[in-house]
């Protein structure tokens, strides 16, 4: 009754079949290309909190995302 005719459903079905990666590639792109269209100041906060993100992770997980060990 609240899906709006089975949307929910057909969005399960999409997120379930993507993988992990692509997501969390994708995410991390997203993230840097907001920080392209915003100011310096918030553009340097998103690079700053995506560095912090980025280095509480595995190392298993690092080597999938698009992220540089040479960014500063």
């Amino acid at each position: 009754q609240r899906t709006i005719g089975g949307l929910f459903y057909l969005l399960c079905d999409e997120v379930g079949t993507m993988d992990w990666v692509v997501a969390l590639q994708q995410l991390v792109e997203l993230m840097n290309e907001v920080a392209a269209k915003a100011g310096k100041r918030i553009s340097t906060l998103i690079h700053r909190q995506l560095q912090n993100w980025t280095a509480g992770l595995p190392s298993y997980i690092k080597v999938y995302l698009p992220i540089s060990s040479c960014e500063s």
